[in-house]
């Protein structure tokens, strides 16, 4: 039969397993990769910084100002347009980038250039954020 004190000690020492556990599955991450024309899509609300972002393909784009680096999300919108003209008749896709807003975000520089737009994406409790970017064609991984 175990003491009183070696009981305790169990159970805190479960408690903590249990905790690690349960921690080490809340928080996952993933890479969300552009597809051919440079865009990310995010199938679920996603926070970038302050930054709520709702369902839907982004165009990403980093610019500095006044000393500081931001992440641009620029949402993609398409529709289908009937051309009328002499020379050709018929219906083109028309694409459109719509300024959805900023985030502020820390600028590491890495040598080479990325190949790929890619989001780091961390869920933990229901929650999903963005906690890195890289751009094609840039030298920095930028964080939020």
């Amino acid at each position: 039969m175990l003491s009183k004190t070696a009981k305790a000690l169990l159970l805190t020492v479960l408690g903590c397993g249990l905790l690690w556990a349960l921690s080490a599955q809340a928080q996952q991450t993933t890479a969300i990769e552009s597809d051919d024309h440079n865009q990310v899509t995010f199938m679920q609300p996603v926070q970038a910084g302050t930054l709520m972002l709702q369902p839907g393909t982004y165009v990403l784009q980093h610019h500095t100002s006044k000393g500081q680096d931001f992440i641009r999300f620029m949402r993609v919108k398409q529709s289908e347009k009937l051309r009328l003209t002499r020379a050709y008749t018929g219906w083109y896709t028309d694409t459109d980038l719509i300024k959805v807003g900023e985030a502020k975000c820390q600028v590491e520089r890495l040598m080479p250039k990325a190949e790929t737009t890619k989001a780091m994406v961390a869920s933990e409790d229901g929650k999903t954020r963005i906690t890195q970017v890289r751009i094609k064609g840039k030298r920095g991984m930028y964080t939020f």
